[in-house]
């Protein structure tokens, strides 16, 4: 398959299968790996790559049985805007509000701080298991699945990846490989011919999903532009407007030069003393994953349910908690 692929081929999901297969069990070698990385660097992945590169993903990750239905919230990153940590606050602010979540996530691959990376500034320990997993579910009412420990199979493309420090087709498969498998879905995209790809992946499972791409390139709702919107229920374009909140500038969003100037935006939002555009940006996709979980209420109902538990320091808290048990 990997002379297929350097020969112009684009696969089949069989034969995208059939690769990653090669991958994950070292018969490619760190130089071919690299090649493949690149590949798709210059070309996109196609709908059948994608599918085949998935299904063989989760066929190989350690499966977790969780015992809660739960949704995950992500994005693809590599969008090279360095926004600050949204989609892992939306998940504490999520679990506070008492939904929840089973947050699958991984080092930044092209910004200053990854889900992992702020977790593990703040001192949490990665849990390997499932049992371990379910306590922190019944506990705090939030998981994080540390990607890495649960995907084994992607142990030689890692230090590739950090060692190149660009997005890789590897993000993009991010969002549709937890190996939880939640039942509802919540994922950011930067690239919006991936957006309609994960719409139309998504359609033919039995999840709950909202998969948001802002048209200027953030893979989250950043309020600086329209935001496209699909759903198992709908397919739309909305702006700030339709959270009646403020429009915003690619500065405001700014994670900063350090995994400490990340840090401190992340506690700010948590104990309320954030910017309004870093508060109401996270507020924005929360709602929204909010609104997926429950869609019976209102966009409105889930802004307001999303701040009450920001405003009350009870995010904070349970984040506390979750960091120092």
């Amino acid at each position: 398959m990997f002379q297929k692929l350097c020969n112009g081929h684009i696969l089949s999901q069989t034969e995208a299968h059939a690769l990653m297969l090669d991958l994950a069990s070292q018969i490619l070698n760190d130089y071919q790996i690299s090649i493949i990385v690149g590949i798709y660097k210059t070309r996109p992945i196609s709908m059948q790559e994608l599918n085949g590169f998935k299904t063989a993903l989760l066929n190989l990750a350690i499966k977790i049985q969780l015992h809660k239905p739960c949704i995950d919230v992500c994005g693809t990153g590599g969008d090279k805007k360095n926004t600050f940590n949204i989609s892992t606050l939306s998940a504490i602010i999520l679990a506070a509000a008492g939904i929840p979540v089973a947050k699958h996530g991984n080092y930044g691959a092209s910004s200053v701080s990854g889900s992992s990376d702020i977790l593990n500034y703040f001192g949490h320990q990665f849990k390997n298991n499932a049992s371990e997993l379910n306590y922190d579910l019944e506990k705090y009412n939030i998981c994080f699945i540390h990607a890495p420990l649960f995907h084994p199979s992607l142990k030689t493309a890692a230090p590739i990846r950090k060692n190149i420090a660009i997005s890789t087709f590897f993000n993009l498969l991010g969002p549709l490989v937890n190996p939880a498998n939640p039942q509802y879905r919540y994922i950011g995209t930067s690239n919006c011919k991936i957006a309609r790809m994960y719409n139309y992946i998504l359609q033919q499972s039995k999840h709950n999903y909202t998969i948001v791409h802002s048209i200027d390139g953030y893979d989250e709702v950043s309020l600086t532009s329209e935001t496209k919107l699909y759903s198992n229920l709908k397919e739309t374009i909305i702006d700030n407007t339709d959270f009646n909140f403020l429009k915003f500038t690619p500065q405001d969003l700014y994670a900063g030069e350090s995994i400490k100037d990340a840090a401190t935006i992340f506690l700010n939002v948590l104990q309320n003393k954030a910017t309004t555009a870093q508060k109401q940006v996270v507020l924005a996709n929360t709602a929204l994953a909010m609104n997926c979980y429950y869609p019976n209420l209102t966009l409105y109902e889930c802004i307001k349910k999303a701040d009450e538990v920001v405003e009350s320091q009870k995010a904070y808290t349970l984040f506390k908690n979750f960091i120092n048990q």
